[in-house]
C-alpha cells in the first residue's frame, strides 16, 4: 500500500524544484493580499453554527456523525454509520475553525461512504489517499472563489454584529484566506503554497537518517539550513524548529510524505472532476456539491482497498498515475493573479 522513496523522490524534486523559485518571485511582489477580514471578535457558538451549515451542505452525514470541538481537529470512524468529526475555534479568527471543519468533513466522507462490511476491502486504501480527500473539499472547494461567491452571505450573517463589523465581498475573503505568510516556521499553520516545501524538509531529514547519511545529534542544524535555502526563513530555536511535530517522538517516520502526496492526487482529482463536471464552478456557487461528492464516491471512496496503490487507483479511475504538475499547475493558476505576477 506504500510507495518507494525513489518514487517519493522524484515527485519531491518537481516540486522543490519548481516551487522554491516561484515562492521567491511571490515574495518579491508587493501587492499582498489584505488579511483584514481574517480577524475580529468571532463568536464561538456561532462559528459552530455557520461550519455545521456549510459541512453537512459539503456531504457531511450528520445522520451517521456528529461533529464536536477539541484542541486539535480530527476524524474517527466507529464504522461508516458512525464518523466522529471535531474542530477547533478561536474567538478572534474564524478561518482555521472552518478549514478545519471541512478538512475533517472530508475525510468523514471518505469513511461514510466505504462499503459497509466487515472485510479490509471496504477500508481506506492509504494515509495518502485520506489525504487527498480532505484536502480536496479543504481546497478546491473550501478555498476556491467559487466556494466564497456561496458562503459569503453565510459567513455574513454568522459574523456581522454592531460589534463586529464583517461586510467583506467574496472576492475579499477568497483573498484573505489564500494569502501567504512568507516568515512562518511552523508546519500546521503554513499557506499551501509554502506547505510542501515544510514536508520536503521533513522527508528529506528522515530519510537520510534512515538511511545513516545524517546523525540525529545534528538535525537541528541541517534543520535551520533547510529553512533558509528552501523558505528563506531563519530559524530562532529547535521549539519552532524540528521539535514542533510529534511525529518522530512518536516514532512516525515515513508519514509526512502522506500530506504532499495527498495535496498532489486532490489536485489531480480535481481536475478531472472539473473534467466531467463541466460547471463544477458554478455548482459550488450555488451550493449544489452533491455531483461532485458522487463523483469522488465513484471514483475513490467505493473502491476501499481494491487497488494496490495510490498510483494503481489513479491510473484505473482517471487514466494516469500521480502527476504533480496538476498540484504545480493549480497553485500558479492561483497565485499568480492572486500577487499580480507579471
Amino acid at each position: 500500500m506504500g510507495m518507494a522513496s525513489s518514487r517519493i523522490d522524484e515527485l519531491f524534486e518537481k516540486v522543490q524544484s519548481t516551487l522554491v523559485p516561484f515562492i521567491a518571485q511571490i515574495r518579491a511582489r508587493e501587492n499582498a493580499p489584505s488579511l483584514d477580514a481574517l480577524s475580529g471578535k468571532f463568536n464561538i457558538d456561532a462559528q459552530k453554527d455557520a461550519c455545521q451549515k456549510i459541512v453537512t451542505a459539503i456531504g457531511f452525514d450528520e445522520g451517521h456523525g456528529r461533529i464536536d470541538v477539541s484542541v486539535h481537529p480530527f476524524t474517527m470512524s466507529l464504522s461508516g454509520a458512525d464518523v466522529r468529526i471535531t474542530s477547533r475555534f478561536s474567538d478572534d479568527e474564524w478561518y482555521q475553525g472552518l478549514m478545519g471543519t471541512i478538512h475533517e468533513g472530508g475525510h468523514a466522507m471518505y469513511e461514510q461512504n466505504l462499503g459497509d462490511s466487515e472485510l479490509s476491502l471496504d477500508s481506506a486504501l492509504s494515509m495518502g489517499v485520506h489525504e487527498s480527500q480532505s484536502l480536496f473539499w479543504e481546497r478546491h472547494i473550501g478555498k476556491s472563489r467559487a466556494f466564497y461567491e456561496w458562503a459569503q452571505p453565510i459567513l455574513v450573517e454568522a459574523f456581522n454584529t454592531d460589534d463586529n463589523k464583517f461586510e467583506y465581498s467574496a472576492e475579499e475573503l477568497y483573498a484573505a484566506v489564500n494569502a501567504v505568510d512568507f516568515n512562518n516556521l511552523i508546519r500546521v499553520e503554513a499557506d499551501e503554497l509554502t506547505y510542501p516545501l515544510h514536508v520536503i524538509l521533513r522527508y528529506n531529514i528522515e530519510r537520510d537518517v534512515v538511511a545513516g547519511k545524517l546523525d540525529v545529534a545534528d538535525i537541528p542544524a541541517r534543520w535551520n539550513a533547510d529553512m533558509k535555502s528552501l523558505l528563506d526563513i531563519d530559524v530562532p530555536d529547535d521549539t519552532t524548529g524540528c521539535l514542533q511535530d510529534i511525529h518522530w517522538s512518536c516514532l512516525a517516520i515515513g508519514y509526512f510524505p502522506t500530506y504532499l502526496l495527498g495535496s498532489m492526487m486532490a489536485a489531480q482529482l480535481a481536475h478531472y472532476c472539473k473534467v466531467a463536471i463541466p460547471d463544477m464552478d458554478d455548482k459550488i456557487k450555488a451550493g449544489e456539491f452533491d455531483e461532485i461528492r458522487n463523483w469522488l464516491t465513484e471514483r475513490v471512496h467505493t473502491h476501499g482497498k481494491r487497488y494496490k496503490s495510490l498510483d494503481d487507483l489513479l491510473l484505473a479511475e482517471v487514466g494516469e498515475e500521480l502527476n504533480p504538475q496538476y498540484f504545480l499547475d493549480y497553485l500558479k493558476e492561483k497565485y499568480v493573479p492572486l500577487y499580480k505576477v507579471e
